[in-house]
């Protein structure tokens, strides 16, 4: 651990404490509740996760722990409805722990993670429930979209963006996404692509009604991916809670106002990732708070002349101005960001949206509202967070300043609660400076991979395996079947790409989020029939997809065994493999376009 790291660790626990039994009191803040009413002088009490008092000249109980918020503004803990934690907003690996870190040190304490499969909610939940990382609120997510449509495109296969095209496909999809128990449905309704390559397809009305149908009868809200004017007709009238990305192709007219009213769909317009990169400028402490990483990103793109595309700046028009249109007409606004994409940074880009909203008709308490009060609104949760009352969850956010009246005072976070928890801000600002990645939980392995002993489908390791293939339209697809012996019969049709691959992933920990410890094994051993073109790799933590380890292996016409040393594994980066981070093992079928392949594949292990 570096000297500022431990330094940082340090600082955050003296800063943080243990909570007393008599709870905490925020004594004297500015205090604005998140409904847009002015801010007040008063004190707060927290008892657990829960705000049990507001008020002036509130009596501290015997044994709690007294804040001293005098000159500073208390708020509600800020909303971001659309982000991808899994990636960086730049060229890196994906660290959850930093990005969960990127949201707290900006005063996010509610994000709803777009980058989810089903399989990843529970492993995700127990490290963060148990405090193996530090983390906001995480409102999880599932995605479903339709074949060949936008969110299928990129190779992850249907385990992660769960596909319908019609109302009965709709159903089934929903009783596989709901037995996650997920707190967000995504839909990627709309394949509009921005005029700027061929349109994929997009979902239509009754199947996307079915999907809201399903989902409201568990009270989980739908947000869509819709960024075209009859897109949006079609999910305002399927009853979405919110529609999401912004639309981007023509100005909204009274009929998507009307529907909009009627079903209460709200508007989470995500200017940020469709912002004009190459002219934007940072405000001071918007500057100062962003990762080296990111910095370096912005310089680096601001080197030479970079001109705006012309459909771009059509958009970019079309966004403000629908903006102030659905503003103006009373329609809910959320903060949301698409954090993740390319310069759209984990944290800091959702208070950038919360001052979007001030340069389009929102004044600060409005648009603090948005990021607070509305946005709960939006996930289904106005009686649990979102505004400071009693009753309310404790996740609340300590600035300098006046942010309701001067938005940019948003960047002088001075401490943040989430459901009642002093998060420890030093040591999350050192960990964010800090080149090594987060820890995660690992596991050690035994040995057994997939041996065939499970009936469910599943491995020895209780993990679920998975179908990916290269990214396009026209991808290859795999299927697998277990036959009686508890071998795995694996079939691949080849798509259209010039080196066309369908790969069968097996997770060491369920959902390949968590670590797998494979350290005193000599290799992978398994049982293996095929004449085809095979390669073996291993997804590693901190290593990104291009670069995995891997090797190359030939079968035969028998079944024989097959056994792979890691010194053979090869990366084409300069990593060395380490194997106590290891988080998947994938088998890929190659072929030639248009072609097939099989492989039967059996008794999966490490070996000694």
């Amino acid at each position: 651990m570096s000297w500022w790291k431990l330094v940082g660790v340090l600082l955050g626990l003296l800063c943080m404490g243990a909570a007393p039994d008599g709870g905490t009191l925020i004594r004297g803040a500015r205090v604005f509740d998140g409904t847009g009413a002015p801010a007040a002088t008063a004190d707060v009490l927290i008892r657990g996760e829960r705000i049990v008092a507001v008020g002036p000249g509130l009596r501290a109980p015997r044994g709690a722990r007294v804040v001293n918020a005098r000159g500073l503004t208390l708020i509600p803990g800020l909303h971001d409805l659309h982000t991808h934690l899994r990636a960086s907003g730049f060229s890196a690996p994906d660290d959850l722990g930093k990005a969960y870190a990127g949201h707290l040190v900006h005063g996010i304490t509610t994000v709803n993670d777009f980058s989810m499969s089903g399989e990843m909610l529970a492993p995700v939940r127990e490290m963060s429930g148990s405090g193996a990382v530090t983390a906001p609120n995480l409102m999880l997510a599932i995605r479903l979209g339709v074949p060949q449509g936008h969110g299928t495109e990129y190779g992850w296969g249907d385990a992660f963006t769960l596909q319908a095209t019609t109302p009965r496909a709709a159903e089934i999809a929903m009783r596989r996404a709901l037995a996650y128990r997920p707190n967000v449905i995504k839909v990627f309704a709309d394949g509009w692509r921005y005029g700027r390559s061929a349109d994929l397809d997009s979902m239509n009305l009754p199947t996307l009604r079915t999907i809201v149908e399903h989902a409201h009868a568990a009270n989980i809200p739908v947000i869509t991916h819709t960024v075209t004017l009859a897109g949006a007709k079609i999910a305002a009238g399927a009853g979405v809670d919110a529609i999401g990305h912004g639309i981007g192709d023509a100005l909204i007219d009274d009929e998507l106002i009307v529907l909009m009213r009627a079903n209460g769909t709200a508007y989470v317009p995500t200017m940020v990732v469709y912002e004009p990169q190459q002219d934007r400028a940072f405000a001071p402490g918007e500057w100062q708070s962003l990762r080296p990483q990111e910095r370096a990103r912005e310089e680096a793109e601001r080197t030479g002349t970079h001109e705006i595309p012309d459909y771009e700046a059509r958009r970019w028009y079309i966004l403000r101005e629908n903006l102030r249109r659905l503003k103006a007409a009373g329609i809910r606004v959320g903060i949301g960001t698409d954090a993740g994409i390319g310069g759209v940074y984990q944290g800091s880009s959702a208070v950038r949206e919360v001052r979007v909203l001030t340069d389009h008709g929102f004044t600060p308490a409005e648009a603090l509202a948005a990021a607070t009060s509305v946005s709960a609104g939006i996930l289904r949760q106005s009686e649990d967070h979102g505004r400071i009352a009693p009753g309310q969850r404790a996740d609340l956010v300590l600035v300098g300043g006046r942010p309701d009246e001067r938005i940019e005072d948003l960047y002088d976070v001075r401490r943040v609660f989430v459901a009642g928890q002093d998060i420890a801000l030093p040591a999350l600002r050192a960990q964010l400076e800090s080149d090594a990645l987060s820890s995660l939980p690992r596991h050690r392995m035994a040995g057994p991979i997939d041996t065939g002993a499970r009936t469910d489908g599943r491995t020895d390791l209780d993990t679920l395996p998975v179908e990916t293939n290269e990214s396009g339209v026209d991808h290859s697809h795999l299927h697998h079947v277990r036959n009686p012996e508890g071998r795995l019969f694996i079939y691949a049709r080849m798509g259209a790409a010039p080196q066309p691959y369908a790969n069968l992933v097996f997770p060491l920990t369920p959902g390949a989020i968590q670590l797998a410890d494979a350290n005193g094994f000599t290799g992978i051993a398994f049982d293996a029939r095929g004449t085809g073109r095979y390669a073996l790799m291993l997804e590693s933590y901190g290593i990104e997809p291009r670069s995995a380890f891997r090797t190359s292996f030939s079968a035969g016409e028998t079944v024989r065994e097959i056994t792979i040393p890691f010194s053979s594994l090869r990366s084409p980066g300069a990593a060395a493999l380490d194997l106590t981070r290891l988080r998947a093992l994938i088998f890929r079928l190659e072929g030639e376009p248009g072609g097939q392949a099989t492989l039967e594949l059996g008794n999966v292990r490490f070996y000694r």
